[in-house]
């Protein structure tokens, strides 16, 4: 055999080699996956209830002013009777000292000191602040007025942030925000080529007299497995979804039954963001529920109060 022979075989074998290690990787992770959809959390906090809770997104791909940072990423300032808190912080493509959620939060009048607790929904760049920040397993949160401070982040994975919690069952960030615990999903292509499988957690909160809100990141468990759930939880109906459901390449077709899922909890409100899904799904969305669905923007608030 010649040189260039042996080392064709050897590349063909390679290559062959590691497609059948992927395929077979990839199928445990679905088992695996499909498995911890199933699982009740066997340790449930109590959640208050609030009278009230507001969601302003500080980081979204689309803006109501042209003077707000806009961009591919999701961070949502989320107020509740008793915390203030973030949900993810975005992204940060130019590496800008001042990350573009801060400077949405200055230019809104808010205040860093106002915040007591940040939530990670997943380590994905679009939420940990950046494609730097995910290769080094961390949160890059830039340059804070005063720093992180000894405020609490909760994450769904391990990361080298000193002091945050790995909080992998459902877990009260404030005694009326509860998450969901995390929940493990397919990693979408190529991100998957790293490991197969991630976890995300969304946040719950029950408003006094209506339901429970679920407030997501990117949704990867599918809106099925979050609503599901959260209901198990807590055994109260969901009224409203808010936030990314990863309907990136989704035709209309693909989301009628989530749209289904969700017509039978007749929610008050539908607020979906359109960093992590097409127009197509988003449109269908709109379509089946109308007067009741807003697309996410930033600096655009929505509010609950209860009864």
């Amino acid at each position: 055999m010649t040189e260039k022979k042996l080392v064709f075989t050897l590349l063909v074998f390679t290559a062959a080699a590691a497609a059948i290690f992927l395929g077979i990787r990839q199928v445990i992770a679905k088992r695996t996956v499909a498995q911890d959809g199933e699982n009740i959390p066997t340790i449930i906090p109590e959640l208050a209830t609030t009278s009230y809770l507001g969601i302003l997104p500080l980081y979204e791909e689309a803006s109501i002013q042209s003077d707000l940072n806009s961009g591919h990423g999701v961070s949502y300032l989320i107020r509740t009777d008793t915390a203030t808190l973030l949900l993810d912080i975005g992204n940060n493509p130019e590496q800008d000292e001042i990350a573009p959620f801060m400077q949405n939060m200055q230019a809104l009048g808010i205040d860093w000191a106002e915040i007591n607790r940040i939530v990670i929904s997943h380590l994905h760049p679009d939420h940990v602040g950046g494609l730097t920040a995910w290769r080094k397993q961390t949160i890059d949160f830039g340059e804070l007025p005063g720093g992180i401070g000894d405020r609490l982040v909760f994450v769904p994975a391990e990361v080298s942030m000193k002091g945050a919690i790995h909080a992998t069952i459902p877990t009260l960030p404030a005694p009326d925000v509860a998450t969901t615990g995390a929940m493990a999903y397919l990693e979408p292509w190529p991100l998957s080529l790293r490991k197969p499988i991630g976890y995300e957690q969304a946040l719950v909160i029950h408003v006094a007299g209506q339901g429970l809100v679920l407030i997501t990141g990117c949704g990867h468990p599918t809106l099925e497995t979050l609503v599901t759930r959260a209901e198990t939880l807590y055994d109260v109906p969901v009224m409203a979804v808010i936030g990314g459901l990863h309907y990136e390449s989704a035709t209309a077709e693909d989301v009628q039954p989530d749209i289904q899922t969700l017509q039978d909890k007749n929610p008050s409100l539908v607020a979906l963001s359109p960093h992590d899904s097409s127009m197509e799904a988003l449109e269908a969305f709109k379509t089946a529920f109308p007067g009741t669905y807003q697309m996410l923007q930033v600096g655009e608030a929505i509010q609950f109060t209860g009864d």
